[in-house]
C-alpha cells in the first residue's frame, strides 16, 4: 500500500536532514519532493521546532598547528560524539583569521576580511563563494575593517548578506558603506542608509535574530550602548535600548556583554570578567526596535567556577562556557551540573553557533 504524497511530505518534514540526505536515492518521488525549495523551508520550520534538534559547530585555534579547526557536537551528554568537519584547502589558506557568522537556516558564514566571504552549509557539505564586491568605494578613502551580517527573506527565499565597511578619508574621518548580497541574484548592492550606531564589538555580540534580522552589540551617536539590527526584508536598521538596570560596562569588575540566540530569542548576558565565581545576569527581547520595557529578565546563572566567557546556549538548559583553560564546557542551569568537554584551542579563541542542520543550498 502507497501512502498519499502529501502524508509522505509530512513525514519526511520531521525527519532528520543527514537522513533525507540518503533518502533522496530510494526513488525519483522522494528526491523530488526532498529537492523542492518549499519543502526545504518547510522542513526546516519543522524540524527546529522538534526537541533536541540543536547541533553545535564550534570554531576554534589548535593549541599544535595554531590552525583553525571546525568540529560538530551532536550531544552535550556524549563528548566523544565530536567530528572533524574539512575544509577544502584553499579556503585554509584564504581564512588564516576567519570568523564564524551566522547560522542562518542551517548556513554559517565564514568571514575573513573585507570581500572575502564564504557561506556554508556543513550539513550538505555545500559552499558557495561570493564574489567581491565590485561597487565602488569613497573615493580617496582607505577600507580599515568592516563587519558582517547575515539573514533570510522569507519573501523573496533570499539569504543575504550585509557588509558594512569602515572607511577612513585622507582627513582621518570615519565613513561607513553599507552593501548588501543576495544569494539568489548573485549580486551586490549599496544601500544608500544611515547607520545610526557604531558596531562595538565581533564574535559574541552579534547574532542572527528570527532569522530575517542581524543584531550587533553598539553604540549610538551620543555613545549610549544599544542593540544595532538590520531588517533583510525592509533592508533598514532599528536601534533597542538596553534594560533600565544592566550594570555599566567596564569599571574594576571589568563588567562585559554577549548576545546570544536561545531558540528564537536573543538573550543579553551581563558578566564580570575579573570574579573568579561568575554570575551571568540575563535578559531576553521581546521585540527588536523597542525601549527599555521590550527586555524580561531572567533568572540569573551562577555562581560558576573556574569559566572565563560566555559562549552561548544549547537546547534551552545547556549554558556553554570556555574554562580558563580554553576547555569548552557545558553547565546545566536547572541541575546546575558541569561537564568538561575535553575540547581544547588557544584561550579566548574558542567560538560555537549552536544551528539546526538544514538542506538549503544557498542557490
Amino acid at each position: 500500500m502507497s501512502l498519499p504524497e502529501d502524508v509522505i511530505t509530512e513525514i519526511l518534514s520531521r525527519t532528520p536532514a543527514t537522513s533525507l540526505l540518503r533518502f533522496k536515492c530510494v526513488c525519483k518521488s522522494w528526491h523530488k519532493i526532498i529537492t523542492d525549495p518549499t519543502f526545504i523551508l518547510k522542513h526546516h520550520q519543522t524540524i527546529t521546532r522538534l526537541p533536541e534538534s540543536e547541533v553545535v559547530m564550534i570554531s576554534r585555534r589548535s593549541n599544535a598547528t595554531n590552525r583553525r579547526v571546525f568540529s560538530l557536537l551532536r550531544s552535550p551528554a556524549d563528548a566523544s560524539d565530536v567530528v572533524d568537519l574539512d575544509l577544502p584547502t584553499f579556503l585554509n589558506d584564504m581564512f588564516g583569521h576567519v570568523r564564524l557568522v551566522g547560522p542562518c537556516n542551517g548556513v554559517v558564514c565564514l568571514y575573513g576580511y573585507y570581500d572575502n566571504i564564504e557561506l556554508w552549509n556543513p550539513t550538505i557539505r555545500c559552499f558557495k563563494n561570493i564574489p567581491a564586491s565590485e561597487l565602488p568605494r569613497p573615493p580617496h578613502s582607505k577600507i580599515r575593517g568592516g563587519d558582517l551580517g547575515l539573514g533570510f527573506d522569507p519573501k523573496t527565499q533570499d539569504i543575504k548578506v550585509l557588509q558594512i565597511l569602515f572607511c577612513v578619508l585622507m582627513d582621518s574621518q570615519i565613513v561607513y558603506q553599507v552593501e548588501i548580497y543576495s544569494s539568489r541574484m548573485n549580486s551586490w548592492k549599496k544601500l544608500e542608509t544611515y547607520m545610526p550606531a557604531n558596531i562595538m564589538c565581533y564574535n559574541l555580540w552579534s547574532m542572527v535574530y528570527k532569522n530575517q534580522n542581524f543584531c550587533w552589540w553598539a553604540q549610538d551617536k551620543n555613545n549610549v550602548e544599544v542593540i544595532l539590527s538590520f531588517d533583510m526584508v525592509d533592508e533598514v536598521f532599528e536601534m533597542t535600548e538596553l534594560p533600565f538596570d544592566v550594570e555599566p560596562l567596564g569599571g574594576q569588575h571589568r563588567t562585559t556583554r554577549a548576545i546570544v540566540p536561545l531558540k528564537e530569542s536573543l538573550v543579553l548576558i551581563v558578566y564580570r570578567q575579573r570574579d573568579d565565581d561568575k554570575v551571568f545576569d540575563m535578559w531576553t527581547l521581546n521585540e527588536a526596535g523597542g525601549g527599555v520595557e521590550a527586555w524580561s529578565k531572567l533568572r540569573s546563572i551562577g555562581p560558576i567556577p573556574g569559566v572565563e566567557k560566555v559562549l552561548g546556549f544549547w537546547n534551552k538548559d545547556e549554558f556553554i562556557l570556555e574554562s580558563g583553560t580554553g576547555e569548552m564546557v557545558v553547565y546545566n542551569r536547572i541541575t546546575r551540573e558541569m561537564k568538561n568537554l575535553g575540547i581544547y584551542g588557544k584561550r579566548s579563541k574558542l567560538e560555537v553557533v549552536v544551528m539546526t542542520e538544514s538542506l538549503f543550498s544557498m542557490d
